[in-house]
């Protein structure tokens, strides 16, 4: 829920490059992956409940002049996460080592992969709860995303959530809506994100609106970076305002011939709020480490 007359891209451009790389990953909670989206099936929540998660992912990220959650397909990604049990393998984890995004001749992250007796455990744990069963209730008794997500939107239809302005949704949930709400939210939320802006097998970001967004270029192997934009830049993984601030740019060309990602280059920059002297300060300690360590 952001502040009022910032946008979204606005608010990206303090993010780091490397916080991008991690929502690439698409890790969600404690270690978990998002599910990839069966396309035109619900895997789990009704037609009305999806519509209250459309709602509620409306208010995490909102449509500005870019566009939000509910563009990006997070809602159905996260009704494809609750019903991951629903199709074999389950859609838990995605393969690799590449997709077909960057010159590889196949989509190994559209294959994913078949779970151990552990994780499934632990994943049918996470996902479908205890259930009342003495064995998965050693620590006590584990509610589950499917229990949290349904009583929560529940409680959201009850009180006519979707049918108000995405400004009105944001006053109730600030006011609060109950204990069911708050625990909705403390799920939907880092989900909403992380599926915005993970890789877009897992349901979300569609269409990449989520790295067009943060002006992230994704997963680029096995092409990689040329020696070119090494060389002579502008630098993969910099947001094109910071491309254009006066920066001391052959520090990061020094740093990236040495092996630093762009995704610590574009952090680096961030960092230093586009000013060159914090910029500079920022860089002479990575790359006295990386001649340390070459």
């Amino acid at each position: 829920m952001g502040q009022q007359g910032t946008t979204r891209r606005e608010a990206l451009k303090v993010a780091s490059g490397t916080a991008m790389a991690v929502f690439a990953a698409s890790t969600l909670g404690d270690g978990g992956v998002a599910v990839a989206v069966e396309p035109g099936k619900a895997a789990f929540l009704t037609d009305e409940e999806l519509r209250q998660l459309r709602a509620l992912v409306d208010v995490f990220i909102p449509a500005d002049q870019d566009p939000g959650a509910v563009q990006g397909g997070c809602a159905e990604a996260i009704d494809a996460l609750l019903g991951a049990f629903a199709v074999s393998p389950p859609r838990i984890y995605a393969g690799g080592p590449f997709s077909d995004r960057a010159g590889a001749s196949r989509n190994d992250f559209a294959q994913f992969l078949t779970l151990d007796r552990y994780e499934e455990r632990a994943w049918r744990l996470r996902i479908e709860g205890s259930g009342g069963r003495a064995e998965l209730e050693r620590n006590g008794p584990v509610p589950g995303w499917q229990r949290l997500y349904r009583d929560g939107l529940g409680a959201l239809a009850a009180v006519g959530f979707a049918d108000q302005t995405v400004t009105e949704r944001e006053l109730r949930l600030r006011q609060g809506l109950g204990p069911q709400v708050d625990a909705l939210v403390e799920v939907a939320w880092p989900h909403t994100w992380q599926l915005m802006y993970g890789a877009p097998e897992y349901g979300g970001n569609k269409d990449l609106v989520g790295w067009k967004l943060a002006v992230w270029d994704g997963d680029v192997q096995p092409r990689g970076w040329s020696r070119a934009q090494i060389e002579t830049g502008p630098l993969p993984g910099t947001t094109a305002v910071l491309e254009n601030l006066p920066l001391p740019f052959e520090e990061l060309l020094k740093l990236s011939a040495m092996g630093g990602s762009s995704e610590l280059v574009h952090n680096l920059l961030v960092r230093a709020d586009g000013n060159a002297s914090p910029l500079r300060d920022a860089v002479q300690p990575v790359l006295q480490e990386a001649r340390r360590d070459a």
